[in-house]
């Protein structure tokens, strides 16, 4: 919340501010008969500023397609498992059936992503493979036939735990702090030079500074916004892995009915 007043509220009137001062700067140059000329650096240094946010915006936006991707890795495992759970044995199939509903519990405890709780989550996640392990050990000791089932098991649970835990660590994938900073120095730094150009040309660009103030807030607050995907506006969309979740539901719903 605190980050969107920053965003929203905060950072523009910064940047006014920056503009603000450029142009009291050039008024006080202006007093001391100071000339200035246009060498070209101008342009040059506002193409790096804008080249610098479009390689920050793309790094974030390739974390949250990957993020994605790793949300469609999951709900493939978790069909494939879920799928073969229908043709064990009835023992069998209720103790994997058992681990599955666990999961999906963590999962809907886990849609409000954040990087800070990932520890826990793995925890939980690596918790609940331990306690199928425990079970599909005491069953292999009863049942010695179903060694080729209970590998199967294992592989595609392994499987799936796997893809999960690179899921939760992606939430902490995001643009380093250091390059955010310089992104905000480097925007405070042109805003100054439009002011300061604006003053010295004696020209009101005010539709200059109001595009500048807007695309570098939106743009710079797109990027904090991806790399937050528990707390921001940009969300994963974890529609496949509910719609496994919904057909395992109806299918334990058809057998205790």
């Amino acid at each position: 919340m605190y980050q969107y007043i920053f965003f929203l509220v905060i950072y523009p009137g910064l940047l006014l501010l920056s503009v603000f001062f450029g142009a009291h700067y050039a008024a006080h140059r202006i007093r001391l008969n100071k000339s200035w000329k246009n060498i070209g650096l101008e342009s040059s240094l506002m193409s790096i500023y804008a080249l610098l946010l479009s390689f920050a915006l793309a790094g974030s936006s390739n974390h949250a397609n990957q993020r994605n991707d790793e949300i469609y890795a999951v709900a493939d495992k978790l069909s494939l498992v879920i799928k073969k759970s229908k043709y064990y044995e009835n023992e069998l199939k209720h103790g994997v059936q058992k681990y599955l509903i666990t999961f999906f519990s963590i999962h809907n405890h886990n849609l409000s992503a954040d990087a800070k709780e990932s520890e826990h989550v793995i925890k939980q996640i690596l918790h609940n493979d331990q306690q199928l392990d425990i079970f599909l050990i005491n069953y292999q000791k009863n049942h010695v036939e179903s060694k080729s089932e209970i590998s199967e098991i294992t592989s595609n649970t392994s499987a799936l735990h796997a893809a999960y835990i690179r899921l939760t660590q992606n939430y902490g994938k995001n643009t380093p702090t250091l390059i955010i900073s310089i992104l905000i120095l480097c925007s405070f730094l042109m805003g100054f030079l439009i002011g300061y150009m604006k003053k010295i040309h004696n020209n009101q660009t005010f539709v200059v500074t109001t595009i500048f103030i807007i695309i570098s807030s939106v743009m710079i607050g797109a990027i904090w916004d991806q790399d937050h995907p528990g707390i921001g506006l940009i969300k994963p969309n974890y529609q496949s892995i509910t719609d496994v979740s919904d057909l395992f539901k109806a299918y334990l719903l058809s057998n205790h009915i």
